[in-house]
């Protein structure tokens, strides 16, 4: 009874991992944030503006951002 109740747990597990999968952050995502807290601190920004302030100003300065562009488009 005790081996079934244990299979039936790692079961559960198993399709909950399956069905709700954790989310990871990606390289890329890291080396850009890292980039932008440097950028940040360059420029007088961090500690002194909101991040989503950062945030848009650090995408204009790359040359990140386009008029009448969401980024959902389709090219």
């Amino acid at each position: 009874m005790k081996r079934q109740w244990l299979a039936d747990m790692i079961f559960i597990e198993d399709e909950q991992r399956r069905i709700e999968p954790y989310t990871l952050q990606g390289e890329q995502s890291v080396m850009v944030q890292h980039d932008m807290g440097q950028w940040a601190k360059a420029n007088g920004m961090w500690g002194n503006s909101p991040y989503s302030h950062i945030v848009k100003a650090f995408a204009e300065a790359r040359g990140w951002t386009q008029e009448d562009f969401t980024g959902m488009e389709t090219i």
